[in-house]
Protein backbone atom coordinates (compact mmCIF):
# COMPACT_ATOMS: atom_id res chain seq x y z
CA UNK A 1 0.00 0.00 0.00
CA UNK A 2 0.98 3.61 -0.47
CA UNK A 3 0.94 5.05 3.05
CA UNK A 4 1.48 8.73 3.86
CA UNK A 5 2.96 9.95 7.14
CA UNK A 6 1.52 13.42 7.73
CA UNK A 7 3.95 15.26 10.03
CA UNK A 8 2.88 18.61 11.47
CA UNK A 9 5.45 19.32 14.22
CA UNK A 10 8.96 20.71 13.94
CA UNK A 11 11.18 17.88 12.72
CA UNK A 12 14.45 18.25 14.60
CA UNK A 13 16.72 15.37 15.57
CA UNK A 14 14.78 13.91 18.48
CA UNK A 15 11.97 11.56 19.35
CA UNK A 16 9.47 12.68 16.69
CA UNK A 17 12.01 12.13 13.93
CA UNK A 18 13.10 8.77 15.37
CA UNK A 19 9.48 7.63 15.72
CA UNK A 20 8.78 8.50 12.10
CA UNK A 21 11.91 6.59 11.07
CA UNK A 22 10.71 3.50 12.92
CA UNK A 23 7.35 3.59 11.16
CA UNK A 24 8.76 4.39 7.72
CA UNK A 25 11.51 1.76 7.84
CA UNK A 26 9.16 -0.98 9.03
CA UNK A 27 6.52 -0.07 6.44
CA UNK A 28 9.17 -0.41 3.73
CA UNK A 29 10.40 -3.69 5.20
CA UNK A 30 6.86 -5.05 5.03
CA UNK A 31 6.51 -4.08 1.37
CA UNK A 32 4.54 -0.84 1.67
CA UNK A 33 5.41 2.40 -0.09
CA UNK A 34 5.60 5.22 2.48
CA UNK A 35 5.58 8.87 1.53
CA UNK A 36 6.03 11.88 3.80
CA UNK A 37 3.46 14.68 3.78
CA UNK A 38 5.04 17.88 5.14
CA UNK A 39 3.68 21.42 5.52
CA UNK A 40 5.05 23.75 2.86
CA UNK A 41 8.45 25.38 3.49
CA UNK A 42 9.39 22.66 6.01
CA UNK A 43 12.81 21.06 6.30
CA UNK A 44 14.10 17.86 7.90
CA UNK A 45 17.22 17.26 9.99
CA UNK A 46 17.65 13.86 8.32
CA UNK A 47 16.88 12.08 5.08
CA UNK A 48 14.13 9.55 5.80
CA UNK A 49 14.62 7.92 2.41
CA UNK A 50 11.08 8.48 1.14
CA UNK A 51 9.41 10.87 -1.31
CA UNK A 52 8.20 14.14 0.22
CA UNK A 53 5.05 15.96 -0.80
CA UNK A 54 4.27 19.40 0.60
CA UNK A 55 0.89 20.43 1.98
CA UNK A 56 -0.44 23.92 1.27
CA UNK A 57 -1.50 25.98 4.28
CA UNK A 58 1.63 27.55 5.67
CA UNK A 59 4.79 26.36 7.41
CA UNK A 60 5.08 24.56 10.76
CA UNK A 61 4.49 26.79 13.79
CA UNK A 62 7.34 26.83 16.31
CA UNK A 63 6.73 27.11 20.08
CA UNK A 64 10.37 27.46 21.18
CA UNK A 65 11.59 30.45 23.25
CA UNK A 66 8.36 32.45 23.26
CA UNK A 67 6.20 34.07 25.95
CA UNK A 68 2.77 32.95 27.14
CA UNK A 69 0.74 35.40 25.05
CA UNK A 70 2.75 34.65 21.92
CA UNK A 71 2.33 30.92 22.57
CA UNK A 72 -1.46 31.30 22.80
CA UNK A 73 -1.52 33.12 19.47
CA UNK A 74 0.66 30.50 17.86
CA UNK A 75 -1.60 27.72 19.19
CA UNK A 76 -4.48 29.34 17.31
CA UNK A 77 -2.28 29.79 14.26
CA UNK A 78 -1.20 26.15 14.39
CA UNK A 79 -4.80 24.92 14.56
CA UNK A 80 -5.81 27.13 11.64
CA UNK A 81 -2.90 25.83 9.56
CA UNK A 82 -3.50 22.23 10.64
CA UNK A 83 -7.00 22.40 9.16
CA UNK A 84 -5.49 23.54 5.85
CA UNK A 85 -2.89 20.74 5.91
CA UNK A 86 -5.67 18.24 6.59
CA UNK A 87 -7.64 19.61 3.65
CA UNK A 88 -4.58 19.23 1.39
CA UNK A 89 -4.10 15.64 2.55
CA UNK A 90 -7.80 14.95 1.89
CA UNK A 91 -7.41 16.15 -1.70
CA UNK A 92 -4.58 13.67 -2.26
CA UNK A 93 -6.58 10.84 -0.72
CA UNK A 94 -9.62 11.71 -2.83
CA UNK A 95 -7.43 11.66 -5.94
CA UNK A 96 -6.35 8.10 -5.09
CA UNK A 97 -2.73 9.04 -4.43
CA UNK A 98 -2.49 7.13 -1.12
CA UNK A 99 -4.18 4.14 0.51
CA UNK A 100 -3.83 5.35 4.11
CA UNK A 101 -2.61 8.35 6.13
CA UNK A 102 -0.84 8.20 9.51
CA UNK A 103 -0.35 11.06 11.99
CA UNK A 104 2.33 9.92 14.38
CA UNK A 105 2.18 12.15 17.50
CA UNK A 106 -1.38 13.42 17.76
CA UNK A 107 -3.28 15.08 20.63
CA UNK A 108 -6.98 15.70 21.17
CA UNK A 109 -6.47 19.08 19.43
CA UNK A 110 -5.78 17.19 16.20
CA UNK A 111 -9.27 15.69 16.36
CA UNK A 112 -10.78 19.12 16.91
CA UNK A 113 -8.97 20.31 13.78
CA UNK A 114 -10.04 17.16 11.96
CA UNK A 115 -13.72 17.89 12.57
CA UNK A 116 -13.29 21.31 10.97
CA UNK A 117 -11.56 19.84 7.92
CA UNK A 118 -12.52 17.74 4.90
CA UNK A 119 -10.22 14.95 6.06
CA UNK A 120 -12.92 13.66 8.43
CA UNK A 121 -14.64 12.25 5.34
CA UNK A 122 -11.47 10.66 3.95
CA UNK A 123 -12.06 7.80 1.49
CA UNK A 124 -9.00 6.01 2.98
CA UNK A 125 -8.12 5.16 6.60
CA UNK A 126 -6.62 8.04 8.59
CA UNK A 127 -4.74 6.69 11.62
CA UNK A 128 -4.01 9.00 14.56
CA UNK A 129 -1.34 7.82 17.03
CA UNK A 130 -1.60 9.18 20.58
CA UNK A 131 1.43 8.66 22.83
CA UNK A 132 -0.74 8.21 25.91
CA UNK A 133 -3.58 10.08 27.59
CA UNK A 134 -3.29 11.46 31.13
CA UNK A 135 -6.30 11.80 33.49
CA UNK A 136 -6.17 15.58 33.00
CA UNK A 137 -6.41 15.22 29.22
CA UNK A 138 -8.92 12.36 29.26
CA UNK A 139 -12.24 14.31 29.40
CA UNK A 140 -11.27 16.53 26.45
CA UNK A 141 -9.84 13.56 24.58
CA UNK A 142 -13.01 11.49 25.04
CA UNK A 143 -15.21 14.39 23.97
CA UNK A 144 -13.33 14.53 20.66
CA UNK A 145 -13.29 10.73 20.31
CA UNK A 146 -17.08 10.60 20.61
CA UNK A 147 -17.50 13.41 18.12
CA UNK A 148 -15.33 11.50 15.64
CA UNK A 149 -17.08 8.14 16.12
CA UNK A 150 -19.36 8.82 13.15
CA UNK A 151 -16.43 9.17 10.74
CA UNK A 152 -15.91 5.65 9.43
CA UNK A 153 -12.31 5.94 8.23
CA UNK A 154 -10.90 7.77 11.26
CA UNK A 155 -8.86 5.28 13.32
CA UNK A 156 -7.54 6.27 16.76
CA UNK A 157 -4.62 4.31 18.23
CA UNK A 158 -3.31 5.01 21.75
CA UNK A 159 0.19 3.64 22.32
CA UNK A 160 0.11 2.58 25.96
CA UNK A 161 0.91 -0.22 28.39
CA UNK A 162 -2.42 0.20 30.19
CA UNK A 163 -6.06 0.51 29.18
CA UNK A 164 -8.00 3.33 30.82
CA UNK A 165 -10.76 3.16 28.22
CA UNK A 166 -12.45 -0.16 28.93
CA UNK A 167 -15.83 1.57 29.29
CA UNK A 168 -15.52 3.18 25.88
CA UNK A 169 -17.30 1.13 23.23
CA UNK A 170 -15.96 2.94 20.19
CA UNK A 171 -14.82 0.58 17.45
CA UNK A 172 -12.43 3.24 16.09
CA UNK A 173 -10.47 3.51 19.37
CA UNK A 174 -7.76 0.92 20.06
CA UNK A 175 -4.91 0.51 22.56
CA UNK A 176 -1.66 -0.79 21.06
CA UNK A 177 1.71 -1.36 22.74
CA UNK A 178 4.54 1.04 21.82
CA UNK A 179 7.64 -0.03 19.88
CA UNK A 180 11.21 -0.22 21.08
CA UNK A 181 13.34 2.65 19.81
CA UNK A 182 16.59 1.75 18.07
CA UNK A 183 18.11 3.06 14.84
CA UNK A 184 18.23 0.49 12.07
CA UNK A 185 21.74 1.59 11.09
CA UNK A 186 23.36 0.90 14.47
CA UNK A 187 23.88 -2.69 15.63
CA UNK A 188 23.45 -3.55 19.30
CA UNK A 189 26.82 -4.29 20.89
CA UNK A 190 27.28 -7.40 22.97
CA UNK A 191 28.14 -6.98 26.63
CA UNK A 192 31.85 -7.01 27.51
CA UNK A 193 31.83 -9.03 30.72
CA UNK A 194 35.50 -8.34 31.53
CA UNK A 195 34.99 -4.60 32.03
CA UNK A 196 36.46 -3.21 35.22
CA UNK A 197 33.62 -0.77 35.82
CA UNK A 198 29.87 -0.92 35.34
CA UNK A 199 28.99 2.29 33.51
CA UNK A 200 25.62 3.74 34.51
CA UNK A 201 24.26 6.40 32.16
CA UNK A 202 21.86 9.10 33.31
CA UNK A 203 20.56 10.90 30.18
CA UNK A 204 17.86 13.35 29.26
CA UNK A 205 16.64 16.89 29.76
CA UNK A 206 16.54 18.31 33.27
CA UNK A 207 13.32 19.90 34.50
CA UNK A 208 13.20 21.24 38.02
CA UNK A 209 11.09 19.04 40.28
CA UNK A 210 11.33 15.93 38.07
CA UNK A 211 14.81 14.67 38.98
CA UNK A 212 16.77 15.25 42.20
CA UNK A 213 20.20 15.21 40.56
CA UNK A 214 22.04 16.51 43.61
CA UNK A 215 20.45 13.89 45.87
CA UNK A 216 21.19 11.11 43.39
CA UNK A 217 24.85 12.08 43.02
CA UNK A 218 25.23 12.42 46.81
CA UNK A 219 23.78 8.91 47.30
CA UNK A 220 26.11 7.50 44.65
CA UNK A 221 29.15 9.02 46.38
CA UNK A 222 28.02 7.77 49.82
CA UNK A 223 27.51 4.26 48.42
CA UNK A 224 31.28 4.16 47.74
CA UNK A 225 30.95 2.29 44.46
CA UNK A 226 33.99 3.87 42.82
CA UNK A 227 35.84 0.57 42.51
CA UNK A 228 32.94 -1.09 40.71
CA UNK A 229 30.86 1.56 38.96
CA UNK A 230 31.02 4.84 37.08
CA UNK A 231 28.13 7.30 36.73
CA UNK A 232 27.89 9.32 33.50
CA UNK A 233 25.43 12.23 33.76
CA UNK A 234 24.11 14.33 30.90
CA UNK A 235 23.54 17.95 31.87
CA UNK A 236 20.87 19.35 29.51
CA UNK A 237 18.80 22.11 31.16
CA UNK A 238 15.46 23.25 29.72
CA UNK A 239 15.60 26.82 31.11
CA UNK A 240 18.10 29.44 32.28
CA UNK A 241 17.08 28.76 35.89
CA UNK A 242 17.81 25.06 35.46
CA UNK A 243 21.17 25.86 33.86
CA UNK A 244 22.27 27.86 36.89
CA UNK A 245 21.31 25.04 39.25
CA UNK A 246 23.04 22.40 37.13
CA UNK A 247 26.26 24.40 36.91
CA UNK A 248 26.37 24.49 40.72
CA UNK A 249 25.93 20.71 40.83
CA UNK A 250 28.71 20.15 38.30
CA UNK A 251 31.12 22.27 40.35
CA UNK A 252 30.14 20.43 43.54
CA UNK A 253 30.99 16.99 42.12
CA UNK A 254 33.78 17.99 39.75
CA UNK A 255 36.44 16.24 41.86
CA UNK A 256 34.59 12.92 42.17
CA UNK A 257 36.53 10.40 39.99
CA UNK A 258 33.55 8.04 39.67
CA UNK A 259 31.27 10.76 38.23
CA UNK A 260 31.61 12.40 34.82
CA UNK A 261 29.39 14.90 33.03
CA UNK A 262 28.26 15.37 29.45
CA UNK A 263 27.05 18.92 28.83
CA UNK A 264 24.34 19.98 26.39
CA UNK A 265 22.07 18.06 24.05
CA UNK A 266 23.05 14.78 22.44
CA UNK A 267 21.68 14.46 18.91
CA UNK A 268 21.96 11.89 16.17
CA UNK A 269 25.17 9.84 16.17
CA UNK A 270 26.39 11.43 19.43
CA UNK A 271 23.21 10.32 21.20
CA UNK A 272 23.51 6.75 19.95
CA UNK A 273 27.20 6.63 20.81
CA UNK A 274 26.47 7.81 24.36
CA UNK A 275 23.87 5.07 24.80
CA UNK A 276 26.23 2.43 23.46
CA UNK A 277 29.03 3.57 25.76
CA UNK A 278 27.20 2.62 28.98
CA UNK A 279 26.12 -0.72 30.45
CA UNK A 280 23.05 0.44 32.38
CA UNK A 281 20.59 3.30 31.85
CA UNK A 282 19.26 5.14 34.90
CA UNK A 283 15.81 6.73 34.48
CA UNK A 284 15.02 8.80 37.60
CA UNK A 285 11.73 10.25 36.39
CA UNK A 286 9.18 11.07 39.09
CA UNK A 287 6.44 12.93 37.15
CA UNK A 288 3.16 10.96 37.39
CA UNK A 289 2.41 11.50 33.71
CA UNK A 290 4.77 8.58 33.02
CA UNK A 291 2.15 6.27 34.47
CA UNK A 292 0.14 7.06 31.33
CA UNK A 293 2.64 8.21 28.68
CA UNK A 294 5.26 5.70 27.63
CA UNK A 295 8.83 6.89 28.05
CA UNK A 296 10.77 7.10 24.80
CA UNK A 297 14.11 6.82 26.57
CA UNK A 298 12.88 3.73 28.48
CA UNK A 299 11.97 2.04 25.20
CA UNK A 300 15.29 3.22 23.79
CA UNK A 301 17.08 1.50 26.67
CA UNK A 302 15.19 -1.69 25.85
CA UNK A 303 15.98 -1.29 22.16
CA UNK A 304 19.67 -0.95 22.98
CA UNK A 305 19.50 -4.03 25.26
CA UNK A 306 20.50 -2.05 28.36
CA UNK A 307 19.39 -3.01 31.88
CA UNK A 308 17.67 -0.18 33.72
CA UNK A 309 17.28 1.54 37.07
CA UNK A 310 13.79 3.09 37.18
CA UNK A 311 11.28 4.71 39.52
CA UNK A 312 7.86 3.30 40.43
CA UNK A 313 5.96 5.79 38.23
CA UNK A 314 7.90 5.08 35.05
CA UNK A 315 5.87 2.58 33.01
CA UNK A 316 5.68 0.05 35.89
CA UNK A 317 4.21 -2.58 33.59
CA UNK A 318 7.66 -3.16 32.10
CA UNK A 319 9.43 -4.41 35.22
CA UNK A 320 6.26 -6.25 36.23
CA UNK A 321 6.57 -8.33 33.06
CA UNK A 322 10.29 -8.34 32.30
CA UNK A 323 13.23 -8.74 34.70
CA UNK A 324 15.45 -6.15 33.04
CA UNK A 325 16.61 -4.11 36.02
CA UNK A 326 15.60 -2.68 39.37
CA UNK A 327 13.02 -0.24 40.68
CA UNK A 328 14.56 2.34 43.02
CA UNK A 329 13.09 4.67 45.65
CA UNK A 330 14.15 8.29 45.18
CA UNK A 331 11.95 9.53 48.01
CA UNK A 332 14.44 8.18 50.56
CA UNK A 333 18.08 8.59 49.55
CA UNK A 334 19.30 6.17 52.22
CA UNK A 335 17.08 3.48 50.71
CA UNK A 336 18.23 4.46 47.23
CA UNK A 337 21.88 4.18 48.31
CA UNK A 338 21.29 0.60 49.53
CA UNK A 339 19.40 -0.30 46.35
CA UNK A 340 22.17 1.11 44.18
CA UNK A 341 24.77 -0.96 46.02
CA UNK A 342 22.63 -4.08 45.73
CA UNK A 343 22.19 -3.55 42.00
CA UNK A 344 25.89 -2.95 41.33
CA UNK A 345 27.11 -5.90 43.42
CA UNK A 346 24.57 -8.33 41.88
CA UNK A 347 24.87 -6.99 38.32
CA UNK A 348 27.27 -9.50 36.82
CA UNK A 349 25.47 -12.43 38.41
CA UNK A 350 22.11 -11.22 37.08
CA UNK A 351 23.38 -10.15 33.66
CA UNK A 352 22.37 -13.39 31.88
CA UNK A 353 18.82 -12.90 33.17
CA UNK A 354 18.77 -9.27 32.05
CA UNK A 355 20.05 -10.23 28.60
CA UNK A 356 17.44 -12.97 28.18
CA UNK A 357 14.60 -10.73 29.33
CA UNK A 358 15.72 -7.83 27.14
CA UNK A 359 15.62 -10.12 24.10
CA UNK A 360 12.08 -11.13 25.05
CA UNK A 361 11.02 -7.51 25.50
CA UNK A 362 12.52 -6.55 22.13
CA UNK A 363 10.50 -9.29 20.47
CA UNK A 364 7.25 -8.37 22.22
CA UNK A 365 7.67 -4.64 21.49
CA UNK A 366 9.22 -5.14 18.08
CA UNK A 367 8.51 -3.01 15.05
CA UNK A 368 6.86 -5.81 13.08
CA UNK A 369 4.21 -6.31 15.74
CA UNK A 370 3.75 -2.56 16.18
CA UNK A 371 3.00 -1.93 12.49
CA UNK A 372 0.69 -4.96 12.38
CA UNK A 373 -1.39 -3.51 15.23
CA UNK A 374 -1.19 0.02 13.82
CA UNK A 375 -2.54 -0.94 10.41
CA UNK A 376 -4.88 -3.61 11.79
Amino acid sequence: MSIAILETVKMQAGFELEFDKIIINELKRQGHEPVLFLPENSTLDADLGVPIEYMAGGSIVNYENIGRLTKYWRMLQREFRRIKWFNAAYAKAKNGEVDAIILTTATYRYLRSLRKSKLKNSPVPVIFIFLGVTPKEKPRFLREVRECAKFENIKLKITSLRNDFLDEHNSNLKIITPPVVTPATLPVKSEQKDKKFIKIGFFGHYRKGEKDIDGILCAFVKAKLGEKARLIVQIAPTSDEDAIELNKIMRKYAQEPAISFITGKLLGAKWYAALQSVDVIFLPYTATRYLYNWSAIYFTAIGFHKPVLVTSVLNPEILAGYDIGMEVDLQDMDVFKRQLSEFVYSYREKLPIYERELKRANKDFGHTEFIRKLLG
